[in-house]
């Protein structure tokens, strides 16, 4: 949801977003209003440093990946120089030229090549790869060094999303209170407005009583400006219609999200959609009509599939529960918010994403802006 200027009408399109009353203008109201811009302001920024954690996390593990396959490769040129080194203590022996005893007690290649029992047999190999053997040790020292680093980065990234991922559930929840402070305003208000319009109109039918049975009847103008004061106040506060009709959010409930499509994953992928946070349970719809068919998979946990109607696929995954599924219309629940299948742990989410003309997927940010 995108706040908007301070004015009670922007209050009334924020609320109505999720599908609560209205709230008239007053101190309440404005009060109202400004705790709700600024709840979903922290809960967006909280959206967004939670993607960024992620992708921090995605990059630390791909930095110990990658120096880790270095140091397993040279330890594996390291290794096999060594068994080579000792095979030639092995012949060597075999041959008569060396005590056994001694041999095995050097610890490493370096020892035995700096043994002088093996000077003659060192000056018989080739002096590059002896050169490349004390080479590789030194680069294994010093990979191991940035393996531990890298691992040390790693662990902080880890300990760094979970924190994100606490304080992202918080400021949603926190939305929710303030969401649902305002339902309460917005009823508080229309119950005040109701009283003392019916306190209107009991004083006006008692003056009436009062004049007496000779008294001419109002003039019809005067009557229809006494019959459109009412109903006129509330005007300025109307809750907006729909963007189109044609479209609908997926989370319907306090929500919150960031651009995070793109963003770098495990394994080298990216995120191929958008994360909408939101309570556990917090209903999820179908966005246009067409046909549901639920999955549930490792990474995807309860998901839905749906082939709309307008020729576009929807994917959402994470969901804590299923809804309906076959044919649907526009609006209907389809599931709840959750943080099933590799979102275990994590601030409950739907990811969503987006595939015109069932192909590839684009990024659904701009959709969900304009319409959540």
């Amino acid at each position: 949801m995108r706040a908007g200027p301070r004015t009670h009408a922007t209050l009334a399109m924020a609320v109505a977003c999720f599908g609560v009353a209205v709230i008239a203008p007053g101190v309440a109201g404005a009060d109202a209003e400004s705790d709700l811009r600024a709840a979903q302001r922290r809960a967006n920024r909280a959206a967004a440093e939670l993607a960024a954690a992620e992708t921090e996390r995605t990059r630390a593990e791909d930095a110990v990946a990658h120096v880790q396959l270095r140091v397993t490769r040279l330890e594996a040129r390291v290794d096999h120089v060594s068994q080579q080194v000792r095979d030639l203590a092995v012949r060597l022996y075999v041959e008569g030229t060396a005590p056994l005893s001694r041999l095995l007690r050097l610890s490493n290649a370096t020892d035995m090549v700096a043994a002088r029992q093996y000077s003659h047999a060192i000056a018989s190999t080739s002096g590059d790869a002896l050169r490349q053997y004390r080479a590789d040790r030194e680069d294994l020292a010093e990979e191991r060094e940035t393996l531990q680093r890298e691992q040390a980065n790693r662990e902080d990234a880890v300990a760094n999303l979970a924190a994100r991922n606490t304080q992202a559930a918080n400021e949603v929840e926190r939305l929710a209170r303030v969401y649902e402070a305002a339902r309460a305003a917005a009823a508080r208000e229309a119950q005040r407005r109701a009283a003392e319009a019916a306190a209107g109109d009991a004083v006006r039918s008692s003056s009436a009583a009062g004049v007496g049975a000779s008294a001419p009847p109002p003039a019809p103008a005067a009557a229809a400006r006494g019959a459109a004061a009412p109903s006129s106040a509330p005007s300025s506060a109307a809750a907006p219609a729909p963007a189109a009709g044609d479209w609908i959010c997926p989370v319907q409930g306090p929500r919150a999200f960031s651009n995070d499509y793109g963003a770098a994953r495990w394994g080298g992928g990216s995120h191929m959609g958008n994360d909408i946070l939101a309570p556990r349970g917090t209903p999820v719809v179908a966005s246009v009509s067409g046909v549901v068919t639920h999955r549930t998979g490792a990474v995807s946990g309860l998901a839905y599939y749906l082939r709309g109607d307008d020729g576009a696929e929807y994917f959402g995954a994470h969901l804590d529960s299923f809804g309906a599924s076959g044919r649907v219309a526009a609006g209907t629940v389809v599931g709840t918010v959750g943080n099933t299948g590799d979102a275990s742990g994590g601030a409950p989410h739907l990811h969503f994403e987006i595939h015109p003309a069932g192909g590839g997927n684009v990024n659904p940010y701009s959709t969900l802006k304009r319409y959540c």
